[in-house]
C-alpha cells in the first residue's frame, strides 16, 4: 500500500511539472498571410526578349516626305543655242502662239520697265539680257526658229550704253560707233537717228521708247537657222 501511494505521488509531481513547463513555453502561431496579396507573375522568355529589343532599339529618324513645290521658271542656259520653239516654250512663262495663220510666238510684260532675264553667251562672254517683249518666228512645221527678237525695257541713255557695250563685247563688234551714237543723241529721242550693228546670226539695234526719261529700247535679234 505504501508503494502505491509513493508511486501516485511521484506521478502527480511529474504531471504538475509537465503542466508548468508547457504553460511557460507558449506555442508559436503561424504568421498570418496578408489579405488581398497580388502575386506578380514571372515574365516569360518571349516578354523578356521583347523588352530587350525595345531597350536596345536605335531610334529611327522620321523620313521627310517631298513637298509638292513648284519652282519658278528659270532663264535659258544660252538663248543663242536655242534653235526650236520647244526650247523656248519649256522655259519662258507666258510665251503663246499668236492667233490666226501667223507662225509667231510672243511674250510681253505689260509694264514697259519690267522684264525677265535671258542668258546670252558667245566668245567667252555672258550677258544677262532683260527682255520685256519676245517675238519668235517659226520657219517650218518642225518648230525650227527663223528668228527671235528680244526687246529690252525702256532705258535711259546710260542704261542703253551699258547694255550696248556688253553686246558689242560679246559679239566681238567694235563699240566705237555705238559709243559715238550714245554721245550724240543722249536722252533726246525725238528725230534722233537710230543705231544698229551685228552679223548674219546676231544683231542689235536701238528703237525709240517715246519717254523723255527712258527714251531707248534695244532690240536684239537671233537668227539660228539662216
Amino acid at each position: 500500500m505504501k508503494k502505491l501511494i509513493c508511486f501516485l505521488l511521484v506521478l502527480a509531481v511529474a504531471v504538475v511539472a509537465w503542466l508548468c513547463l508547457n504553460k511557460e513555453t507558449p506555442q508559436k502561431s503561424p504568421a498570418p498571410e496578408p489579405l488581398n496579396a497580388i502575386v506578380m507573375p514571372q515574365p516569360s522568355q518571349h516578354e523578356t526578349n521583347e523588352a530587350e529589343i525595345i531597350s536596345n532599339a536605335v531610334p529611327v529618324q522620321a523620313v521627310q516626305q517631298p513637298t509638292n513645290t513648284i519652282e519658278s521658271t528659270a532663264p535659258l542656259t544660252n538663248a543663242l543655242m536655242a534653235t526650236n520653239i520647244e526650247q523656248w516654250k519649256a522655259i519662258i512663262k507666258g510665251l503663246h502662239k499668236m492667233p490666226g495663220l501667223s507662225e509667231s510666238w510672243d511674250m510681253e510684260q505689260t509694264n514697259l520697265t519690267t522684264s525677265i532675264p535671258i542668258t546670252l553667251q558667245q566668245n567667252g562672254k555672258t550677258v544677262s539680257y532683260k527682255a520685256q517683249f519676245i517675238d519668235i518666228s517659226i520657219k517650218n512645221g518642225n518648230g525650227d526658229i527663223l528668228e527671235a527678237q528680244l526687246h529690252s525695257p525702256i532705258m535711259s541713255i546710260d542704261e542703253t550704253r551699258e547694255l550696248g557695250l556688253q553686246l558689242c563685247n560679246m559679239l566681238g563688234q567694235d563699240p566705237s560707233g555705238f559709243l559715238a551714237w550714245c554721245d550724240k543723241v543722249g536722252n533726246h529721242w525725238l528725230d534722233a537717228p537710230l543705231y544698229g550693228t551685228g552679223n548674219r546670226f546676231y544683231s542689235f539695234q536701238t528703237i525709240g521708247g517715246y519717254s523723255n526719261e527712258k527714251p531707248w529700247v534695244i532690240n536684239f535679234m537671233i537668227i539660228p537657222n539662216p
